[in-house]
């Protein structure tokens, strides 16, 4: 029986399990590699792997309840020698003559470069970087080894990229492998991918190792996305790293140099397949706008001589040639244009824009009588095939553009907007439509309202037709479409000999037509009007904001009963369940913006909408439930409006024989609330004093009122009496009380000491109503009070009784004087 002290008392969160687990691992590995005939497999690779990264295991780190402890140098001695004895066997694997073996080493060891400690990392990188060069070294070797070597590599020189003080050596040793790198890309190895990860890596963390081979590496780059003889993923991977290749000299110079060629090679491509498409001289308006006048073409990254030969098919040029190119050139300008860079630079807008609108315009038809000898009816069917890429390739290239420079794309909007809408109209695939809509959903982001002015026609009729199921008619007017587009159609410099889709009819025809439109499309069109909404939806909207409000909630209606799966004829059987969910979700969230957004009447599907979000939110464990919630939460203050002040009043303390508590309805507690350097109130043992008899300070104070609602002097009179003898609050005072409140008002309703609405009959501007609190009790004062006050009130003489306050003129000249008289009298006596 094993002795206790060999239990883990903590269960699986025992400190104690994470060097055992490591040993137990680090035996596993010694029965595998040399009791069994056969070598590592990948699932146990895998199961390894699993156990390092869910339970720590190399981590060396105590938990803080340990430290401290008489066990805790034990404890970091075991874990530390763990570690030591799983490295070293790693290292044996890596130097292992099995390529299996090696592998399975090389693999575990990338982990371990990960998961260790920075001490660990530190001291050991150069033992662990020269056994992984010698693996790459050997020829011997087979290409998973190499490729293993390489990805561990990329790991560790990451990780040792944070570090400053070994940040010297690194460098050197990063420099020790880009030749191998470029020996390696002159070929076509298989795991090509990797190694253009490593030298990725020394471009963005180790320039200086990339900086004295800057020439051969643009070389070999250009050459391998020219040759196109890797699949796509690889060409993607190469044209990344062209990308990041200026970074290794930093300055703005060489990233305008990379962008000019690869905009001027874009450009000659053009040239080449777009003959007879389109009109002549395009090309050459974007030379100029590239190039300015006197400086000489940058070179081309295209191997003209290769697309020039003539045993080459059109079909396999085309498509195994140009399309290849042209999505790898694209993605360069892309990733260069959204990728941060250190300095600022001077980007070619207007080449980019101009080269745009260039692709865009082509739509697969001819543009003259003279059929150019190169453009034959089978071309023209082999470029149409390839055209819908082509248009992805150049929406992605406007796509970085709007994303790199944001609202500094403003001077340009026209030249952005024109060829976009004028694309949108035509294009009846729904990938690239749903393309155009996020773009222009980026525009109305970046460019604001105003851009919302510009867009809102065309988004609205887009979605309206791609959102419409036939079930319900809720597109906007036609005739203001179609006003709009032959405007449009005006500002265009040339016409199509043959039939085009410009308008809305034909839009219709290709698009509306369909009774399934796929959920990405509908998607895109609800992001898109959700965007529009949330940025110009308070802005000139009534055209069209109250037909987007009856879509809304009708797509919203039967996207969640496809989802709920109570849809019955719209039910979406080929799309998949998380489809569904999203598409529930979007429509859910821009219904929810229709409402929330401001607009000059009401929301009109308030009651539905909240109906219909009360039903998603029984969908427990869904996120539309949980959108649903955030939805009814937000909607609150349309539900219930409530005028909530910005500061916590406070409360008004009432006697202790009253035991009213305020509700839920009355937000403000009390209307007038007191004065913190309010004056010590008098007591009743002095007797009744007259306002003769008060000092100047303690003067009667009048009260400014809103006279508004119609009570008898007499009632509030007895509530006063009522309300002196339960509080103490200063808004009911007794009429023959000595008290003087100094008074302040709320803001919400008026107080229970107003006076009847009275026709002041006044000529430019309305009277202070003021009333002496003091003269309610002495009516001899009173009348002193206002004896020589004028009044221009028609009513008052009607309305005045024995039994009232008068109404004075709060004249702020004659208070003063008046006070002084008092004061006088009352010495006198």
């Amino acid at each position: 029986m094993a002795a206790s002290s060999e239990y883990l008392a903590g269960g699986v969160n025992d400190v104690r399990l994470k060097p055992k687990l490591l040993r137990s691992l680090t035996r596993d590995l010694d029965e595998t590699g040399d009791a069994r005939s056969r070598a590592f497999t990948g699932e146990e690779i895998a199961k390894i792997l699993e156990k390092i990264q869910v339970h720590g295991v190399l981590s060396e780190v105590l938990p803080e309840d340990c430290v401290g402890k008489k066990d805790e140098a034990k404890l970091r001695q075991e874990w530390r020698s763990a570690v030591d004895s799983w490295v070293e066997r790693l290292l044996s694997l890596v130097s292992d003559k099995m390529p299996q073996k090696c592998w399975a080493g090389t693999c575990l060891l990338g982990i371990t470069i990960e998961k260790c400690t920075a001490e660990r990392l530190i001291a050991s990188y150069a033992v662990w970087f020269e056994k992984l060069l010698q693996n790459i070294q050997a020829s011997s070797n087979n290409h998973f080894v190499c490729e293993a070597s390489y990805a561990c590599l990329s790991d560790l020189f990451t990780r040792l990229s944070s570090f400053p003080s070994v940040k010297k050596e690194s460098t050197s040793f990063a420099g020790r492998l880009v030749q191998p790198i470029l020996q390696l890309m002159d070929g076509d190895g298989p795991f090509m991918e990797v190694a253009i990860d490593l030298l990725c890596t020394f471009i963005k963390f180790y320039p200086s190792a990339i900086y004295r081979y800057y020439d051969k590496v643009e070389f070999a780059l250009t050459s391998k996305i020219s040759s196109v003889n890797s699949d796509m993923e690889v060409l993607k991977k190469i044209s990344g790293a062209l990308a990041l290749l200026p970074h290794a000299k930093g300055d703005s110079g060489s990233w305008f140099t990379i962008m000019q060629k690869l905009l001027f090679s874009i450009n000659l491509l053009l040239n080449d397949i777009l003959q007879g498409l389109e009109e002549e001289g395009k090309g050459s308006e974007v030379m100029k706008s590239l190039v300015s006048a006197g400086k000489e073409a940058p070179s081309s990254l295209v191997d003209q001589t290769k697309l020039s030969e003539g045993n080459l098919r059109a079909t396999k040029r085309l498509r195994d040639i140009i399309s290849p190119l042209l999505c790898s050139l694209t993605y360069s300008c892309c990733s260069m244009l959204t990728n941060p860079y250190p300095v600022q630079v001077a980007l070619p807008v207007r080449a980019i824009l101009s080269l745009i609108g260039r692709v865009l315009d082509v739509d697969g038809t001819l543009v003259s009588n003279t059929v150019l000898p190169s453009t034959t009816s089978l071309y023209q069917e082999l470029l149409c095939s390839e055209l819908p890429s082509f248009h992805l390739y150049i929406l992605d290239l406007l796509i970085a553009l709007i994303k790199g420079l944001k609202s500094q794309l403003l001077p340009h909007a026209a030249s952005v907007v024109q060829p976009v809408t004028d694309f949108f109209r035509r294009a009846t695939l729904p990938y690239i439509r749903a393309k155009v809509y996020y773009t222009l959903e980026l525009l109305l982001h970046s460019m604001g309202v105003g851009m919302s002015l510009c867009l809102a026609e065309h988004v609205v009729g887009n979605a309206s037709i791609d959102l419409d199921e036939g079930c319900e008619s809720t597109c906007i007017s036609k005739l203001a479409i179609e006003a709009s587009l032959k405007n449009s159609a005006k500002k265009r410099k040339r016409g199509r000999l043959s039939s085009q889709s410009n308008g809305v009819e034909e839009a219709n025809d290709g698009v509306g037509g369909k009774k399934s439109t796929p959920l990405s499309l509908k998607i895109a069109a609800l992001r898109a009007i959700d965007t529009l909404i949330s940025v110009g939806g308070s802005v000139k909207s009534e055209s069209w904001r109250l037909e987007v409000d009856r879509l809304l909630i009708n797509v919203a209606t039967r996207s969640f009963d496809v989802f709920t799966g109570k849809a019955g004829k719209y039910s979406c059987i080929e799309e998949s369940t998380s489809s569904q969910e999203d598409y529930c979700l979007v429509a859910l969230q821009a219904l929810l913006t229709s409402l929330l957004s401001p607009s000059h009447v009401r929301p009109p599907y308030l009651s539905q909408g909240l109906e219909l979000f009360q039903k998603g939110k029984l969908e427990t464990g869904t996120k539309v439930a949980t959108l649903c919630e955030k939805a009814l939460l937000s909607l609150e203050v349309l539900i219930h409006p409530r005028d909530i002040p910005l500061v916590n009043y406070p409360i008004p303390v009432a006697a202790a024989v009253s035991t009213d508590e305020f509700g839920d309805e009355e937000m403000y507690h009390g209307w007038w609330v007191e004065s913190d350097n309010e004056n010590q109130l008098p007591g009743r043992e002095n007797g009744d004093q007259s306002p003769k008899d008060l000092k100047k300070d303690e003067q009667p104070q009048l009260m400014e009122v809103d006279a508004e609602k119609s009570h008898s002097i007499e009632e509030r009179r007895e509530d006063n009496r009522e309300a002196a003898a339960l509080s103490t609050e200063p808004e009911k005072i007794e009429s023959g009380s000595d008290l003087q409140p100094q008074l302040s008002f709320g803001h919400a309703e008026p107080a229970v000491d107003q006076l009847p609405s009275q026709d002041l009959g006044t000529t430019n501007s309305e009277p202070t109503l003021s009333v002496s609190l003091n003269t309610v009790a002495d009516s001899q004062s009173k009348g002193d009070t206002v004896e020589d006050r004028p009044s221009t009130s028609k009513d008052s003489d009607s309305d005045s009784h024995g039994s009232e306050p008068d109404i004075v003129w709060d004249d702020p000249d004659t208070d003063s004087e008046k006070s002084d008289a008092n004061l006088e009298e009352s010495d006198t006596d």
